[in-house]
């Protein structure tokens, strides 16, 4: 880490040298204009110059080497990296392969499909980067679990126990979708090295980190939901629908002494659970422990 003086010129400005070095290996030279981003932390990130506004594309070939959800998986990796458009080859017309990756692609948030060839598929990003905000998905995350949880409390007493069934699942695959775009999104925020992201959730760099984290949880816990569902037993489902509402409230409140006395409380039931007596209940404390997992997370965060 290097260190410079601030100086002061003219009449109002502040001025601070810039290693020369830097300079000429990026070829700037006097006069030259760099774009400067003022980041949510107070620091300051300077760019060698202007990024450019071109959409990044990523070709994929698939052919019968790799199985089906091998090509569906190297499609949403491509997405969650960020990448605008995504065009897949195929080395044969493989109608199994286009069913899958024409399903998955339809449901990535901001996706559509703009060409479909019996061996190619282009499609492209429409969403504006800009206008994401890691504070309203959440919370769009944490209404889908609690309407799966409300499911759940539905599904021993309804007659309708298939359709209830298919609701969860609906939702679940909602929230698949908001954990793709949530890591798309963070990676976009890292990859630009700056944080421009206002929520008021992100202030550092670390936090987009435990973002990934904690969703990535939220996601196992939807995981856990449905084999609850698809296993049944005698879970107390509103005690589940209230931790989780007070443990995710504190990924933007942070406060430590509410976070210590949950984490506690989850950990004292989680030991009181007899995990081998079914499926059901072994995600029931399944559950639990990811609700501490998130403590630790929003802890690290809250410290950084």
């Amino acid at each position: 880490m290097e260190f410079r003086k601030i100086q002061f010129t003219g009449r109002s400005s502040y001025i601070i040298s810039l290693p020369k070095k830097w300079v000429k290996s990026h070829a700037l030279k006097q006069g030259d204009i760099v774009p400067l981003a003022i980041n949510s932390d107070g620091s300051i990130t300077i760019f060698p110059k202007e990024p450019k506004e071109v959409s990044e594309k990523k070709i994929l070939e698939i052919s019968t080497e790799y199985s089906p959800d091998m090509a569906v998986r190297l499609t949403i990796s491509a997405y969650i990296q960020g990448y605008d458009v995504l065009e897949i080859h195929f080395t044969s017309e493989m109608p199994q392969y286009k069913v899958k990756l024409r399903k998955i692609l339809q449901s990535l948030p901001g996706v559509e499909i703009i060409l479909d060839e019996p061996q190619r598929i282009v499609a492209k990003s429409l969403l504006a980067e800009e206008e994401v905000n890691l504070a309203e998905i959440l919370n769009r995350i944490r209404s889908l679990i609690i309407s799966m949880l409300g499911d759940l409390e539905l599904l021993v007493s309804s007659p309708n126990r298939d359709e209830i069934l298919r609701d969860i699942n609906d939702l679940e695959n909602e929230l698949d979708r908001f954990y793709f775009l949530v890591i798309r999104t963070v990676n976009r925020l890292l990859t630009k090295r700056a944080l421009s992201e206002e929520s008021g959730i992100i202030k550092r760099t670390f936090d987009l980190l435990g973002i990934l984290f904690i969703v990535r949880n939220i996601e196992r816990i939807g995981d856990h939901i449905i084999r609850i569902a698809e296993n049944p037993d005698s879970i107390d489902v509103a005690y589940l629908k209230e931790k989780f509402s007070e443990m995710v409230e504190q990924i933007e409140v942070r406060d430590l002494r509410k976070i210590d006395n949950l984490m506690f409380e989850l950990k004292s039931k989680s030991k009181g659970i007899d995990y081998r007596q079914s499926i059901a209940m072994e995600s029931y404390r399944r559950i639990l422990e990811y609700l501490e997992n998130i403590g630790e997370t929003i802890i690290n965060m809250a410290l950084s």
